[in-house]
């Protein structure tokens, strides 16, 4: 009998299929070899990101940010109210001394400035007829003395005559009495005019000087509201850059006497006003040095004040210069600032694993046992902290090897393998 031929393409299609997903798990498993044992060999040449462990100088500085702030600022305030008829500065312009900002409209003032023009007028008025008066009440007083004193002249020419007369029996002595009488009420006459004209002179002085006084006031109100006039002109108070204008300051708002429209700042001397955190405050004190930068300018400076309040986490420091400052520097520009606290001398310093944050702290790090071959989990004692590096106190000695960067999974392990790090 004839045997029925099997189709043999099939077979060979599945051999080859077998041949090759045999000949792919032997590579994989070669890679696998090969790979361990370069992990696991005894090399030194370690290939995960470390650190060796040195005897060297590390200087502390704590960091922050904030911004340039003039020494000298004046705030522009609108001494008179009114609505705003046109704004001549923006923030960024230059002003000098007596400069206008803005100009201000109220009619109400205008027209209280013209009532004061009519009243002082009034007062003038009023002073030139009170002191014409007192001139001729004066005058006229003095008549009234003068002629006085003429009569008593004349009664006494008339007593001495009527005594000499008595003395020769030509009259009686009733006649020398109208005489003397006579004489003593024309004395009288004078002594009240003079009473008259003292007083007289007091009273009219005291006009006078009532006049003056309103004359004055009048000449006040109308120098103070011509003052507020002038003030609807809000000046520069002095030369300097505008820096702030309150965001609602256009055409038509009504401004209210006494409020704030913006600030002037003299450009001639600045000071940095830094934030950093609270934690990093308590380190840090008057005169300390410190350096600022802005545009890749670095500047030198010392702590001037600092704060003693804490908002929001973070404490405001002041940085001042002794040294001019580059053209460049403007108001509120921001910059970053470092302060040196601490400077340590022949100490051991390493590179600062992720995780490290917080100084004078006891960390658990990997440290590199040539030995053995692995990393092993150790107690570190870390003293300051300065950007990358950081001060070892104990745990480690020069040569020492840590592991920088842990992978999470092997975060709680107490020995890493080279070969677990690249899982």
């Amino acid at each position: 009998m004839f045997d029925i031929p099997k189709d043999r393409s099939r077979l060979h299609k599945s051999s080859w299929l077998l041949f090759i997903a045999v000949a792919i798990t032997c590579a994989i498993l070669i890679v696998v070899i090969i790979s361990r044992e370069a992990f696991s060999s005894a090399a030194i040449d370690i290939t995960a990101p470390t650190s060796s462990v040195k005897s060297t100088s590390l200087k502390i500085s704590i960091s922050g940010y904030g911004k340039f702030v003039p020494i000298t600022q004046r705030g522009i305030n609108a001494l008179s109210g009114g609505h705003i008829v046109e704004v001549f500065k923006k923030p960024g312009n230059l002003v000098e001394k007596g400069d206008t900002i803005l100009s201000l409209n109220n009619p109400k003032l205008m027209r209280a400035f013209e009532t004061s023009e009519l009243a002082l007028l009034e007062e003038q008025a009023n002073q030139q007829r009170v002191e014409a008066e007192s001139a001729q009440e004066l005058e006229d007083q003095r008549g009234k003395i003068r002629l006085a004193k003429v009569r008593l002249a004349l009664a006494d020419a008339e007593l001495i005559a009527h005594k000499k007369l008595k003395d020769n029996q030509v009259i009686s002595t009733l006649d020398l009495h109208k005489a003397q009488v006579a004489w003593e009420q024309e004395d009288a006459v004078l002594k009240m005019e003079l009473s008259r004209y003292q007083t007289l002179t007091k009273t009219r002085q005291a006009i006078e000087d009532s006049a003056r006084y309103r004359l004055e006031k009048a000449i006040k109100q109308k120098e103070l509201l011509a003052s507020e006039v002038e003030q609807l002109n809000v000046r520069a108070s002095m030369a300097g850059m505008l820096t702030e204008l309150t965001d609602e300051l256009e055409i038509g708002r009504h401004v209210e006497e006494g409020q704030a429209v913006g600030m002037i700042a003299d450009l001639s001397s600045y000071y940095a006003r830094i934030n950093i955190t609270a934690a990093d405050a308590e380190y840090v004190s008057l005169g300390l040095m410190s350096k600022v930068q802005f545009k890749g300018i670095e500047i030198n400076g010392k702590v001037s004040r600092v704060d003693p309040t804490v908002n929001n986490g973070s404490v405001e420091i002041d940085i001042s210069f002794d040294d001019e400052l580059p053209t460049a520097v403007r108001p509120n520009i921001d910059v970053t600032a470092a302060v040196d606290i601490a400077e340590h001398h022949d100490i051991l310093v390493v590179a600062r694993p992720a995780g490290v944050i917080r100084a004078h702290r006891e960390y658990p790090l990997f440290v590199w046992d040539q030995n053995q071959a692995y990393f092993q989990r150790r107690n570190i004692l870390i003293g300051d902290i300065a950007d990358e590096q950081m001060q070892v106190l104990a745990g480690l000695y020069v040569g020492d090897k840590i592991l920088l960067n842990v992978p999470k999974h092997l975060t709680h392990s107490s020995q890493i393998i080279m070969e677990d790090i690249y899982e």
